[in-house]
């Protein structure tokens, strides 16, 4: 990949490939945008293109077998055959984006690069040897400055990547603090992040924020034929997900699981709830979605309803958004989704009317 690669963040990569060609490269970075548009890809690109030596890498030949010097019968070794001239090494000219060929690249591209690390809950379930959890914690804080100390092995950079930024204790965005400061030579802190909020005041006034936008429907139709969506479910998927990669693949779970229910069912809220995520985490973001998805729904209905129907629309319209305050909170989500499913059918909003595009 480059930067080339990212779509739909035309503003965004012209500003990173700004950086990359100068060099001027702020310590701090917090890629900030909605989930699924792109940050993380970003980052990485953006860390290979610092990192790029803009010359293709060759692997050396294999070495001739040399015969054994105590075993004197031995036949002498023939003479290595003729090697075919190669090419002279392709240099890449575009300093703003990385070239895919040298080193460099290669072992960004596989994750292997020693001076880029991607500090996320998974990798901190491997650093700490514990089962992954939703909250990146002290002691992966104090590694990843610990390791902004060291000097870079391979490359003239060094690059943090912290993955879902907000999921850092506050213990742990302070223990970060002192490498924002005093930032190390060639050491850059990218956090990516979908609530600023989340973060310390002290970090936002330390960092260059970059901004990601949602993905324009027609870019976002593009990458969902690329994982293998048919042009209709693209154009589908497209429509109901504001944006968002991310938010597309949940539209997608969303309409296989209604898809499976019995049209007509009256338990059918019951048992779509039922369906969600055993982690608390992660079903609280897909409530949080589907609740934005039924708001979306009803304030369209609401423009052109009248009479009865405008009224129970507007009933609904002011509890899906308490529901969704609520949805913020530790609460069942199980009962909170069933209840606002619910109250949407009974508003005349059905579970199949959430998924049919606009």
């Amino acid at each position: 990949m480059s930067f080339s690669n990212i779509i739909g963040q035309d503003k965004t990569m012209a500003r990173l490939r700004a950086m990359a060609e100068s060099g001027r490269v702020p310590p701090a970075l917090i890629f900030y945008g909605p989930p699924g548009v792109g940050k993380f890809q970003a980052a990485l690109e953006f860390a290979k293109a610092l990192n790029c030596s803009h010359t293709e890498h060759r692997d050396a030949p294999p070495a001739a077998p040399q015969p054994d010097p105590d075993d004197l019968f031995a036949a002498a070794a023939p003479p290595p055959p003729p090697q075919p001239e190669q090419a002279p090494l392709k240099v890449h000219t575009d300093r703003s984006d990385s070239c895919g060929a040298c080193l460099s690249c290669r072992q960004a591209a596989s994750g292997a690069h020693p001076d880029i690390r991607v500090v996320d809950t998974e990798m901190q379930a491997a650093l700490l040897n514990e089962d992954e959890t939703t909250n990146l914690k002290i002691d992966t804080m104090r590694e990843m400055t610990r390791w902004a100390q060291q000097k870079s092995m391979l490359s003239p950079w060094k690059v943090f990547v912290v993955r879902d930024a907000e999921a850092m204790v506050t213990a742990a965005q302070n223990a970060i603090l002192k490498t924002l400061e005093e930032p190390p030579p060639g050491t850059v802190v990218i956090l990516t992040v979908s609530r600023k909020t989340s973060l310390l005041s002290t970090i936002l006034s330390r960092s260059c924020i970059v901004d990601f936008g949602p993905l324009p429907r027609a870019a976002l139709r593009t990458l969902l034929e690329a994982q293998g969506a048919d042009p209709g479910q693209a154009a589908s998927l497209a429509a109901l997900a504001s944006g968002s990669l991310e938010k597309a693949a949940e539209a997608a779970a969303f309409l296989k699981r209604v898809s499976a229910l019995r049209p007509g069912d009256p338990a059918r809220a019951f048992k779509f709830a039922a369906g969600l995520p055993r982690d608390s985490h992660k079903a609280r973001e897909e409530v949080k979605t589907l609740l934005d998805l039924l708001l979306a729904k009803a304030r369209l209905a609401w423009r052109s309803a009248g009479g009865p129907a405008k009224a129970r629309l507007t009933q609904l319209l002011r509890r899906t958004l308490e529901y969704r305050r609520m949805a913020e909170r530790n609460v069942s989500y199980l009962l909170l989704l069933e209840t606002a499913l619910l109250e949407g059918e009974r508003a005349g909003l059905k579970l199949e009317d959430l998924v049919r595009p606009d």
